[in-house]
């Protein structure tokens, strides 16, 4: 499948709600030139599936004020005032590693699709091809038994060409096929569009897996480095010893950590990562081999069906060069290991149990503080959403999306990118030229609401109720054949990023783009049954959020046709890193729970975004600042509380330490109290005064 890249952070991409009927159409287009009323025709999304059975009763989850900690000073700290209640209310699953609103919906949504999925399973063989498939799969997944008595043997051929390798050649001829599989090992190779040129696809070659998640991990020499390494390799040697590797497992787990170690000190550092300008490399494939002369690029175009023409996005050339310098240096034995490692770490879930929880040991339990595997059914849900993810799309709209809230979330957005224009005619610190072009840029942005105009087809892919590992593999086989053939199609704008049963928004910056799937339109995110301050103070700043985003710190680097150009003037951007700089500075000086700082450049777009998008749906909302209470509550502060209950997390010591670390993302709680400080109106809503913890004395503004 395309790549989807996740945008909201914690959110956890599983499923949906709701409850519709035939009129709901494909993704929402407010066509913001020309614009598409609320009230455009719909297309049926999904003719002749079987009519859907009642929803279960499940939890309803909506905005409740018991989430609420009174005994807190909403002043002192809006967060803990808002969250204290849920957060009491919520500790964390022993299969999961942080609990938070948006897993709640997921854990409400996985409920949702459990029963679709299960009823696919035993649907007669009158069932629509859709049904067919997903339930084969999910049958097939879920027969535990037969895929432990099978072993690791599924992987036995693939193993044993790895083993086999014996030069350059054997090595690019594994790499192809693993890739064919969509296994990125080595390096990845994807589709994407152009940076320079929005209108054309082009082939990007990305770093490879690794077993540990940033370059300090490998090369820090601190007492923690040097454990979380040895934890590792233990771990390696254990999955080398369920392979059969006996008295060798220990010296294959040296190779691999040595292995990766050399490619692991050519990786970009987190706030690097972030700078579309330091990824873009562009070269012919003929070029590349030329470059990187050891790997046998012709070769490898060859089995994956590349011409020596096509154009390629380098977008870590040092990676390269390492894995260039690897091969080079003959380390054969080192190669093995990593590939057969990486290759049994994507394939886990399939092999047997013994396999599959080493892994989880070691990812989900050590590193992430889990306490329990998740029970069979959830691992399944989540692989058949990997393999069949928009055939489940299209059952869960059919039962869980209505027209009606698509209707009023298009008409929220209708007024949240009339604020937005607002705002930017208005702003002063924008020089002329610049805002024009920001206005013209909002009048081209792309929003997509629910789902796909056009599903994407498994046909042809053979599903199998006996075959559990064949119908990952195949599955994996297709999804990369998809990705690759879109460089021989122009560019769709209208892709649609995410599954539309997750619980996901996204933003592509290339395609000046924003996305909202029919997951997270869902309570209480989103709830046609609760009053404008609510929703606004919710999926209102989501929607702002995802706006904003193509005006931040990387955002504002692409014009209204996502080409990464400089359209702004000097002085614009002299006034823009100033007033970013403000918010680099206020979050830096956060820490997570166990005491690790917030680093502030590396959060700066999505800081800038949440600030920004809050302040946008406070203006689309026109709330009164007075008004009748509701709840004990006014308007104003139902708006503010909404917007600080679907942040309300419980995260792992774990998870909170590895996030500061290298997520772009805040945690909640500065994602709450950060942006509810910055705006004069949360003071006067909740009767702040000068000189409280929520009111700063300096505050920070882009957008």
């Amino acid at each position: 499948m395309p790549r989807r890249p996740a945008a909201l952070g914690s959110l956890v991409g599983v499923l949906l709600v709701g409850g519709l009927g035939a009129s709901c159409g494909g993704p929402a287009r407010v066509s913001l030139a020309p614009r598409v009323s609320a009230t455009a025709a719909r297309s049926t999304p999904d003719a002749g599936l079987s009519a859907p059975a009642p929803a279960p009763a499940l939890a309803d989850l909506r905005f409740d004020t018991s989430a609420v900690d009174r005994r807190v000073d909403p002043c002192s700290d809006f967060y803990d005032f808002a969250c204290g209640g849920w957060r009491s209310a919520h500790p964390i699953p022993p299969d999961r590693t942080q609990m938070d609103r948006y897993a709640e919906l997921a854990e409400l949504n996985l409920a949702r699709e459990h029963d679709i999925v299960e009823a696919a399973a035993s649907a007669a063989a009158t069932a629509s091809p859709t049904e067919q498939r997903v339930g084969a799969y999910y049958a097939a997944c879920m027969d535990e038994a037969s895929i432990d008595a099978r072993g690791s043997t599924p992987l036995r051929a693939l193993l044993a060409r790895i083993d086999a390798i014996q030069g350059v050649a054997d090595a690019t001829d594994v790499v192809a096929e693993l890739h064919a599989h969509d296994v990125p090992a080595l390096f990845e190779l994807s589709s994407g569009t152009d940076l320079r040129d929005s209108n054309v696809m082009i082939a990007a070659i990305d770093r490879g897996m690794l077993g540990l998640g940033t370059r300090d991990e490998y090369l820090h020499e601190d007492a923690a480095a040097v454990a979380l390494r040895e934890r590792y390799r233990q771990h390696v040697i254990r999955v080398f010893d369920l392979l059969g590797g006996g008295a060798s497992s220990g010296a294959d787990a040296d190779r691999v950590l040595a292995f990766e170690t050399a490619l692991a000190r050519s990786m970009l550092g987190a706030v690097e990562e972030r700078d579309a300008e330091a990824r873009y490399h562009p070269m012919t494939l003929a070029a590349l081999g030329r470059r990187y002369a050891t790997f046998r690029w012709d070769r490898y175009a060859r089995a994956r069906g590349l011409a020596g023409s096509q154009r390629v996005n380098v977008t870590v050339p040092g990676w390269l060069q390492a894995v260039d310098a690897s091969l080079s240096s003959g380390d054969l034995a080192g190669l093995r290991a990593y590939l057969r490692l990486q290759t049994v770490k994507i394939f886990s879930a399939m092999l047997s149990r013994p396999i599959e929880l080493e892994f989880f040991d070691f990812y989900q339990r050590q590193r992430r503080g889990a306490r329990e595997v998740a029970p069979r059914w959830k691992r399944c849900l989540r692989l058949v959403d990997r393999s069949l993810g928009d055939d489940v799309g299209r059952l869960f709209v059919a039962r869980y999306f209505t027209a009606e809230s698509r209707q009023r979330a298009l008409r929220m957005t209708d007024a949240l990118v009339d604020a937005f224009r607002t705002s930017l005619r208005t702003t002063g610190w924008l020089g002329p030229s610049a805002r024009e072009a920001a206005v013209a840029k909002l009048a081209s942005v792309r929003i997509l609401i629910g789902y796909p105009d056009r599903w994407q087809s498994y046909e042809g892919l053979r599903v199998e109720r006996d075959d559990a590992f064949g119908n990952y593999w195949r599955a994996r086989a297709l999804a990369a054949d998809h990705d690759l053939a879109r460089l021989a199609r122009p560019t769709d704008r209208d892709a649609f990023y995410a599954l539309a049963q997750s619980v996901d928004g996204f933003g592509q910056k290339q395609l000046n783009n924003a996305g909202f799937t029919a997951g997270l339109l869902q309570p209480p995110v989103f709830d046609p049954r609760m009053d404008d301050a609510v929703n606004f103070g919710a999926i209102g700043a989501v929607i702002g959020h995802e706006l904003t985003h193509q005006f931040d710190d990387e955002g504002r680097k692409y014009d209204a046709h996502g080409n990464l150009r400089d359209w702004w003037e000097p002085t614009d951007v002299v006034a823009f890193r100033s007033r970013a700089r403000c918010f680099v500075d206020e979050y830096s000086s956060f820490h997570a729970d166990d005491g690790t700082p917030i680093n502030g450049a590396l959060t700066l777009g999505e800081n800038i975004a949440d600030n920004g998008g809050l302040r946008l749906a406070w203006s689309a909302a026109r709330l009164p600042e007075g008004g009748a209470a509701i709840d004990g509550f006014t308007p104003a502060q139902r708006f503010f509380l909404s917007w600080a209950q679907i942040r309300c997390q419980n995260v792992t010591p774990e998870v909170a330490h590895r996030r500061a670390l290298s997520d772009e993302h805040a945690p909640g709680r500065w994602r709450v109290n950060g942006v509810v400080s910055n705006m004069s109106e949360f003071a006067r809503a909740f009767s702040c005064g000068a000189g409280s913890p929520m009111v700063r004395p300096q505050v920070c503004r882009v957008w």
